[in-house]
């Protein structure tokens, strides 16, 4: 009787281009430092050379979820889920695939994994919140950063 009530599970899209995509199950992760340019809008740093990348708001959106705790599979479903019933754009998937595809392409600002990995503490918070002192420490342990 009060059946009404009860959420209908939302309809996803085929994403016939994600079913086919050969790294789906790779997870995906940053692999620069970042900061707040202001509220809305990020710098990535780009420590090979002296640039300061700025991006649209779906390549920083993806770029700011790059911490390697999700496969490709699962973000983009899960990303589709944050839309409205029905409301999911034509093409999502693909999308968002040559999205982070670009992200990857363009001086590797991600890297796919095939596990689970953990951002380091110099790539998890805005630089402006990091030990500064710690962060050089640790990506030069690491080998982010040469020896000086």
């Amino acid at each position: 009787m009060f059946g009404i009530f009860k959420k209908k599970p939302k309809e996803l899209p085929n994403f016939e281009f994600l079913k086919n995509y050969q790294d789906k199950e790779k997870y995906f992760i940053r692999t620069m430092q970042w900061d707040w340019l202001d509220d809305k809008m990020i710098h990535a740093i780009d420590n090979k050379s002296p640039r300061m990348i700025t991006m649209g708001e779906w390549p920083q959106q993806i770029f700011l979820d790059a911490d390697g705790q999700k496969t490709i599979e699962e973000y983009v479903i899960w990303m589709a889920n944050q839309f409205s019933h029905g409301k999911v754009p034509e093409n999502f998937d693909e999308s968002m695939i040559l999205t982070i595809e670009d992200l990857i392409a363009d001086g590797e600002m991600l890297r796919l994994v095939n596990e689970k990995t953990k951002l380091p503490y110099y790539l998890e918070k805005p630089k402006s919140k990091q030990d500064i002192d710690k962060a050089h420490a640790l990506m030069v342990e690491d080998g982010y950063l040469k020896k000086e």
